[in-house]
């Protein structure tokens, strides 16, 4: 099953992590919080998922052009071949002094 992920973010990290990108996903990432357990395990810096739910610093995530707040389902939501998932994460500026 191939998912298109698109991925923006105010955090970049040069030759780590540089959005906007897209990943197209071919395993089996059967909903949408498959998804993000997968970000979360190739990017651990942002949180994607915390404990079952949508990380700090996840803002918005969109499948094919809806919010996931829009389903009944949530995180749950089945997502199909051809499926295009936004992904919006966005870190706090860190405070210094």
């Amino acid at each position: 099953m191939k998912t298109k992920v698109r991925v923006e973010s105010n955090l970049r990290i040069t030759n780590v992590f540089e959005p906007p990108f897209e990943i197209e996903f071919q395993e089996e990432e059967n909903t949408l919080q498959d998804v993000l357990q997968r970000l979360s395990a190739m990017f651990p810096y942002l949180k994607f998922m915390e404990k079952g739910g949508m990380g700090d610093d996840l803002r918005n995530l969109f499948l094919n052009g809806k919010s996931h707040f829009s389903f009944n389902e949530g995180l749950r939501k089945k997502i199909n071949e051809g499926d295009t998932i936004l992904v919006e994460a966005y870190m706090d500026p860190l405070a210094g002094g």
